[in-house]
């Protein structure tokens, strides 16, 4: 098939999580044999993406609130290159892809990261509300139906509406590049870390529904611990801790991320859904860290909530703790830094599954989803 793949907002090559998203789905639904045509903002490196095409557009304003501006570039490429499917990343402001494809008959996929219905205390919808017609929850909508199909980690955050023609469909891990193997002493030791040391790594943008604030204080009631250091990926610069064992590395470029989670013997993700809203909705990230931390054969502690207690089971790749509560997250923490063994066993287990949670394992599911709306 030929796929042209709107992802107008995000840069090739990139470092955030959606830059990463568009490479390893372009990526690997290459290597399954199909064009790839990836469309990302006029930003970055000029070379190819790998194994598939890069197209880059530029829009006035050049903000992504105006990204549907971008439009008339889209359907210049759609009558240029034919594609059999496009495929677009949600956007509140988007929908250039699907509503071009819309206007040739070509069939489309709405891939839904975030929520396109509106949450309790929402600030948009009472902004629709006080505009009386409601203008952006209908131009969502009209998104929504003009989309063939839609994928999203839940059903929960779209429409009523479309959720018959919803695939449940997970993000996913390199699996290649993420893997035990990339394990550095050498890094450890410059983390003060010696063979005997369990590493407890934290990565992402730190912001508060990461739930870094109970981690520190978790980490601040484990100071005792000699046998236990705290490593922060991400935030704003590299430093020690000052209140407990650790190091905040600051930001970490995302080439060097296989080494760091490989490199830790714990992987924690305490997410906090009270400081952000929308979360009322449902749990609807499917967190590309937890992923990467399969791959690597490195034990997660995190919420024993769906999906993620879907991904990561109870005792077999990780553990649970009670949200917002750091004294059960050191109890965690300090049992499983004390049992090397039980450890041991869950690298082995997670490694195992990654698999299920690939981005190759993903692309195969995208490409049934596409070569059904070809077909029909």
């Amino acid at each position: 098939m030929r796929v042209l793949y709107v992802a107008s907002d995000q840069t090739l090559p990139g470092e955030t999580g959606g830059s990463v998203h568009v490479h390893e789905v372009s990526r690997e639904l290459a290597k399954r044999g199909h064009e790839v045509h990836a469309v990302v903002q006029d930003r970055g490196e000029t070379s190819p993406g790998e194994g598939y095409s890069v197209h880059r557009i530029r829009w006035t304003p050049s903000h992504r609130l105006f990204r549907f501006r971008a439009r008339p570039q889209i359907a210049a490429l759609i009558d240029r290159l034919r594609p059999d499917v496009v495929m677009e990343r949600y956007y509140n402001f988007g929908g250039e892809g699907i509503l071009a494809a819309e206007a040739v008959g070509v069939p489309s996929l709405l891939e839904v990261n975030s929520p396109v219905v509106d949450h309790e205390e929402s600030l948009k919808a009472l902004l629709d509300v006080l505009l009386i017609v409601r203008p952006m929850r209908a131009y969502r909508e009209r998104l929504v139906r003009a989309a063939s199909a839609l994928i999203s980690p839940i059903k929960d955050i779209v429409p009523e509406f479309a959720r018959t023609k919803t695939h449940i469909v997970t993000w996913g891990a390199n699996v290649e590049a993420f893997h035990p193997s990339r394990r550095s002493e050498s890094r450890r030791a410059r983390w003060g870390a010696s063979s005997g040391t369990t590493v407890v790594l934290f990565s992402g943008s730190h912001r508060p529904w990461h739930g870094v604030a109970t981690l520190v204080r978790a980490a601040r009631l484990l100071q005792g611990r000699a046998d236990i250091v705290f490593v922060l990926a991400g935030g704003a610069k590299e430093r020690a801790a000052p209140d407990f064992r650790g190091r905040h590395l600051g930001r970490v470029p995302y080439r060097d991320m296989p080494e760091v989670t490989a490199s830790a013997d714990i992987s924690v993700a305490p997410y906090d859904r009270s400081r952000l809203r929308s979360l009322k909705l449902g749990f609807f990230w499917s967190p590309l860290k937890i992923f990467e931390a399969l791959a690597s054969g490195v034990p997660m502690i995190t919420l024993g909530i769906p999906p993620l207690n879907q991904i990561v089971r109870e005792g077999q790749e990780g553990a649970f703790f009670k949200e917002n509560d750091p004294a059960d997250l050191a109890r965690v923490i300090g049992a499983l830094a004390s049992d090397p063994d039980r450890r041991l066993a869950m690298s082995k287990n997670a490694r195992e599954r990654a698999p299920l949670f690939s981005w190759a394992a993903h692309a195969a599911q995208v490409e049934s989803i596409l070569r059904g709306l070809r077909a029909a």
